[in-house]
């Protein structure tokens, strides 16, 4: 029976080592972690989107410097973000809200600048600002569909967290070349979450994004509002025109894309949890 008496003290110095890697780890390291979760997920988003044009009969296209230049920039203005939050660790304070990604929109533009040669005219400029922000403004939402439904953010970020450092205090690498490895991330999503788990969040952030009257509101509805601005007759024209020729297909496309990422996250599933 002693041993039930050594439950609460063992309960009790897990949270104190949880507590002082929090008090430890500073906003470069949590940044460091994130940007290394971005790179792991980045590859297999590069496995999906392969799928995805080998599905469309489109030829498969390596990604260009400067497209990779505009990603690291986001990945980059994304991770310090959260880091500074996860450091203070103030609740009250959204982990990353629609605010955040407004205020990424002019170096995001100026990135982009880069990549036309800085030649933006001012009416390209007024709407590329138009279209990222609104774009932005509803990337907040992707973060929140991975997490379980009445769970706080903040303390599922957490828990990434120390499920990282504890694999690799056992494995005895630095946190980072851990996130390097495919078979090591799996580990961490075991870890994380069961597999029904881990199925129902991949279907919640399918069913959230990949509808085609939220991508008409994110993508193309800026650019409709750019176009007719200040003329609601050419505006009620051009509504009609992309509900008639557009969105059609557009829709068309969402079911088919639905179908093949589905697949895909099945597949993955299977994949991370056949040694479970």
């Amino acid at each position: 029976m002693w041993l039930y008496s050594l439950i609460p003290l063992k309960i009790k110095k897990e949270r104190r080592e949880k507590m002082l890697r929090k008090q430890t780890l500073t906003v470069i390291e949590l940044k460091s972690l994130i940007l290394a979760r971005f790179n792991a997920d980045k590859s297999k988003q590069v496995k999906l989107q392969v799928r995805l044009q080998q599905e469309f009969g489109n030829e498969v296209e390596e990604k260009k410097p400067e497209d990779i230049a505009i990603e690291n920039k986001f990945a980059d203005l994304t991770s310090g973000v959260l880091a500074r939050r996860l450091k203070r660790n103030r609740r009250a304070t959204p982990l990353l809200s629609s605010r955040d990604f407004v205020r990424f929109v002019l170096p995001m533009i100026s990135e982009i600048a880069k990549k036309e040669g800085n030649q933006l005219e001012v009416e390209e400029r007024k709407m590329l600002e138009k279209l990222v922000k609104t774009m932005f403004e509803n990337l907040s939402e992707i973060m929140y569909t991975m997490i379980p439904p009445r769970k706080n953010i903040y303390e599922e970020y957490w828990r990434w967290v120390t499920t990282v450092l504890d694999l690799a205090a056992e494995r005895g690498v630095l946190p980072i070349e851990l996130l390097t490895l495919e078979e090591a991330t799996d580990e961490i999503t075991r870890r994380m979450f069961t597999k029904r788990q881990f199925i129902a969040l991949c279907k919640r952030t399918l069913n959230k994004f990949m509808d085609a009257d939220v991508l008409k509101k994110s993508i193309i509805q800026p650019i409709l509002d750019m176009v007719a601005e200040g003329d609601e007759e050419e505006r009620r024209e051009l509504e009609k025109e992309i509900e008639v020729e557009i969105m059609p297909q557009l829709r068309e496309n969402v079911e088919k894309s639905k179908a093949v990422i589905n697949t895909f996250f099945g597949e993955e599933a299977k994949r991370i949890y056949a040694t479970a």
